[in-house]
């Protein structure tokens, strides 16, 4: 490594270390739950409300440290129940602090202080807003901040929400979770991010969320593309597997020089430096500038002749589309329709809604056997070393290894699969962007060359024309998607099937729309389709949508993290420690 890195990492530990002695008190105060309520207001601000639940017995004041705002400001703050203290005299009493709250400026900015009252559990509402925290980038809007506030007393329960002036929509908002072992989802209009560990000051707390341009009315401009801003924030995250210990050494090494200098200026020059070497080679136009550039441009034939999908996940992903998760359903579709497999399904009706209980047959399960031989683990094992073996092969042997002696398998025994080979299929997950590249560029779509910015080193993809229009197409396809619906469409009018419309709006991540559209079709459209197969009626529909369910949930209680699922993708799941460079905020709190 460059001995000058090395360097700086060794002067700026001590720095950091000696910042850690402190009056800080921890060790009998504990923290047993707290939310924070963000809401995100028109202007880019957002109003904060934290609801604590504490048993304090040592200090005599709790605080927060706000001390890397990054061109946001703190609008008000309040401690419900509390007076405020225009001057705050950090001496005073257990008693004489009760009841109270007020600010302190620092040498690198504020702290919120609020008084602990008597000893014993006690509850504490605290709001306040900060300015600016939406930015506007190049191509996008986003928020990026370390909501820790708290962290010198480690919380047992922490759940963070996050709300808009409108409802978000899995269409207005992409989200990412950095810092700690968790689950983050869009439920119903909420972001909700759960913690399944303690988070204590080893974490963060940092939030990404993306937003579509002309969203917020904010005021602050970030020199960045909104997959320039996810790429700084995913280093070394769960979300990003492939980074090189030079890279990490280099990150870690620029973060430190960041806190030394007391701000960003190194990361504007480094990603500066960055792009015009992408732009010099000629990089791949991103989807967003794509997406932009195809409005409105509709294609209505099926964009891709080929036969290996997964083939083309590397372009799919870069516009959000064609995550692992889709490409296991749309398979399902495909071996029904090719009856490679049959989907049973029985539904149960309740007072609570309709229950699916799935079962999935293999035909000709012996000659399968015989046919792949090779359990599911030893594929995978064999991945690196190049097996010649098509991706859908490796989908295809998690069933096959799924299955009873008689070739099926039950949803819940497909969660219980799941979960206990979570990091195998995390493998094969992970595997699908380099198999989709190794394909694109063995059909002259893609090539792939390294530029080297400040001894660290990246990958740059760029195109072909062939490959040019074929992701063209594939978004243009995507504009069509959008305005069709399944009882508009007959099989004899188009180009292509009603199997070929469900599989492709499979992965384009329309699931949970086509089931939503199959309530509203009557039984007697299905036959107005092309070969009228039984898997186009909303049973199997159903059916086959809770197997890929019990099958996600088993692989998520088995701690499946990968690059390639829909969570990477900024569409919620798991989340781990790691990653959030560029984050503001984040200076967390205790008691003194």
């Amino acid at each position: 490594m460059n001995r000058t890195i090395r360097r700086i990492m060794i002067i700026g530990a001590a720095f950091l270390f000696s910042l850690t002695f402190g009056e800080t008190v921890f060790a009998e105060n504990k923290l047993s739950d707290i939310t924070i309520e963000i809401e995100l207001q028109k202007d880019g601000s957002a109003k904060v409300t934290e609801y604590r639940t504490m048993i304090m017995d040592e200090g005599t004041e709790l605080y927060i440290v706000l001390d890397d705002l990054q061109n946001s400001a703190m609008l008000d703050f309040s401690v419900a129940g509390f007076q405020e203290s225009k001057t705050w005299d950090g001496d005073a009493s257990l008693a004489e602090k009760a009841n109270r709250y007020g600010t302190v400026e620092t040498g690198t900015g504020l702290e919120l202080i609020w008084g602990i009252g008597e000893y014993g559990k006690n509850d504490y509402i605290i709001s306040y807003t900060l300015s600016n925290l939406v930015r506007e980038l190049e191509d996008g809007q986003a928020l990026l901040w370390n909501f820790d506030t708290f962290s010198d007393i480690p919380a047992e329960n922490l759940t963070v929400k996050l709300t808009g002036f409108e409802p978000f929509t899995k269409e207005s908002v992409r989200l990412w979770g950095f810092g700690f072992e968790g689950n983050l989802q869009l439920r119903g209009q909420t972001v909700v991010w759960r913690a399944d560990e303690d988070v204590d000051s080893s974490n963060k707390v940092t939030v990404l969320l993306q937003f579509p341009q002309k969203q917020f009315n904010t005021q602050v401009t970030v020199d960045q593309t909104l997959e320039e801003q996810l790429e700084m924030a995913t280093e070394g995250s769960a979300y990003n597997d492939e980074t090189t210990s030079d890279t990490v050494f280099f990150i870690v090494s620029l973060l430190i020089l960041t806190v030394i200098l007391g701000g960003i200026i190194l990361s504007i020059i480094y990603y500066k430096k960055m792009k015009k070497a992408k732009k010099e080679i000629g990089e791949m136009r991103s989807g967003a500038q794509r997406i932009k550039a195809s409005k409105g441009i509709i294609l209505k034939e099926i964009p891709y002749k080929g036969k290996d999908f997964a083939g083309l996940a590397y372009l799919l992903q870069d516009f959000n589309k064609g995550y692992f998760e889709d490409y296991f359903s749309a398979y399902l579709l495909e071996w029904s329709a090719q009856e490679k497999i049959a989907i049973h399904v029985d539904q149960k009706n309740s007072f609570f809604g309709d229950t699916f209980n799935t079962e999935i047959e293999i035909f000709h399960y012996e000659e399968e056997l015989a046919r792949y031989p090779q359990s599911f683990g030893h594929f995978i094992n064999e991945l690196e070393s190049g097996s010649g073996e098509s991706y859908e092969t490796g989908l295809w042997l998690m069933l096959v290894d799924a299955a009873n002696r008689d070739g099926f398998i039950k949803d819940k025994d497909m969660t219980t699969w799941a979960k206990k080979h979570a990091k195998e299929v995390e493998k094969l997950a992970n595997y699908l962007i380099e198999y989709s590249k190794m394909y694109l560029e063995k059909e002259g779509l893609l090539s792939f060359k390294e530029i080297s910015v400040w001894s660290t080193t990246h990958e740059v993809a760029v195109v072909s024309s062939e490959g040019d229009k074929l992701v063209d197409r594939l978004i243009q396809f995507d504009n069509y998607l959008e305005k069709i619906k399944l009882k508009e469409f007959k099989g004899k009018h188009t180009p292509f099937t009603f199997r070929e419309l469900l599989f492709w709006n499979i992965l384009y991540f329309r699931s949970e729309e086509i089931t939503k559209e199959f309530k509203g079709i009557t039984p007697g459209q299905y036959y107005d389709y092309d070969d009228s197969n039984y898997m186009y009626q909303p049973l199997y529909w159903h059916g086959m949508t809770g197997f890929r369910n019990d099958w996600s949930s088993g692989l998520e209680s088995g701690g499946f993290h990968s690059t390639a699922s829909s969570a990477a993708a900024g569409m919620g799941g798991s989340t781990s420690s790691g990653g959030g460079g560029g984050a503001g905020g984040g200076g967390g709190g205790g008691a003194r």
